[in-house]
């Protein structure tokens, strides 16, 4: 399964039972961290996922930023719940890539923030699936 994290929303993407394809799942939309956390453990549960990634929002030069603290500490909270691995991949540039998909498609990304969201947690995915990491 992976993660697009968001202050207010996340988005999840998980893969195909091979292993091989991500595809957007749903946003999961949240008051509070401990809300989104049940909710993607639900997920996990449902889905019999075996891993979860949570895209790291690195700055483009590779450093931590607030929001990669942010992340950081949310990931701490996350893997204190999930019954199965949570790995930290970095997202840099996912957000802009789903923009372009969506662009692409003639639809306008500020208006479809839920796909954007989704999108990119495809991305975050796809290249944890494709890297083979495991």
């Amino acid at each position: 399964m992976g993660l697009d994290y968001g202050e207010k929303r996340i988005g999840v993407a998980i893969s195909d039972p091979t292993g091989f394809l991500a595809q957007p799942l749903k946003t999961i939309h949240y008051q509070s961290q401990k809300e989104a956390i049940e909710e993607i453990c639900q997920l996990v549960e449902a889905h019999q996922v075996a891993e979860v990634v949570l895209g790291l929002p690195l700055t483009l030069a590779g450093g931590d930023s607030r929001k990669t603290r942010e992340v950081r500490e949310f990931a701490e909270k996350l893997r204190a719940k999930l019954p199965v691995p949570l790995k930290l991949l970095d997202e840099r540039l996912t957000t802009r890539q789903a923009h372009q998909v969506l662009r692409q498609m003639g639809k306008k990304p500020g208006k479809h923030r839920d796909i954007v969201d989704q999108i990119a947690a495809q991305y975050i995915l796809q290249t944890f699936l494709d890297r083979g990491v495991r």
